[in-house]
């Protein structure tokens, strides 16, 4: 993806790959269309690069092999979240060979570690050591999409709004349960949530 956007026109300066060592396979890149107005906040596009692991009996279709079939894209993460990796991308490349300069920055950071099993969280690795490449007003993020009738005709374009952030919480069962594993009301269950 760096290379399609240095392609484009984006300096070094303006692409910054990012991984731990400890973790060479794992990483992402944030890439960064400057804005006219320094003083204004960016805007902030992220996707996540890293998909679901799969074993390949389990698809009709190969999963590491990205097929197009009936106007369709069939491969591990072209839904979740490879496609929206995949318009961030192409946008800034189509905004940069326009010349278009918007008043406001806009950031783009591919990250990995959002699927679960994870040892390197790519978001959180931005937050805690490179926070300035991801510091904007707001964030653009997955999740909400379209549906197209048979002629290709919008029946529907969604749009999520929310604040995204992770909340732990720590369960504990002290008896053993009854229909459906719910606790009885003669032992207590514990639900707090963890710092």
């Amino acid at each position: 993806m760096a290379a399609h956007l240095r392609a484009a026109g984006f300096p070094e300066s303006d692409l910054h790959a990012f991984a731990e060592p400890e973790h060479p396979k794992d990483g992402g890149l944030v890439a960064v269309l400057p804005g006219k107005a320094p003083g204004a906040k960016a805007i902030l596009l992220l996707a996540h690069l890293d998909v679901v692991e799969a074993r390949r009996e389990d698809w009709t279709r190969d999963p590491f092999t990205l097929i197009e079939e009936g106007g369709y894209f069939y491969g591990r993460g072209t839904f979740d979240d490879k496609s929206m990796a995949a318009v961030w991308v192409d946008t800034l490349v189509r905004l940069r060979k326009e010349g278009y300069r918007p008043r406001r920055a806009i950031k783009m950071a591919l990250t990995c570690g959002e699927e679960a099993g994870s040892a390197f969280e790519g978001a959180e690795y931005l937050l805690k050591h490179e926070r300035q490449l991801i510091d904007a007003a707001f964030a653009l993020n997955e999740f909400a999409y379209g549906v197209l009738d048979a002629q290709g005709h919008r029946v529907v374009m969604e749009i999520q709004a929310g604040e995204k952030t992770d909340q732990d919480y720590r369960l504990e069962v002290v008896n053993p349960g009854g229909h459906s594993s719910r606790p009885s009301r003669t032992m207590p269950s514990i639900i707090s949530p963890r710092d």
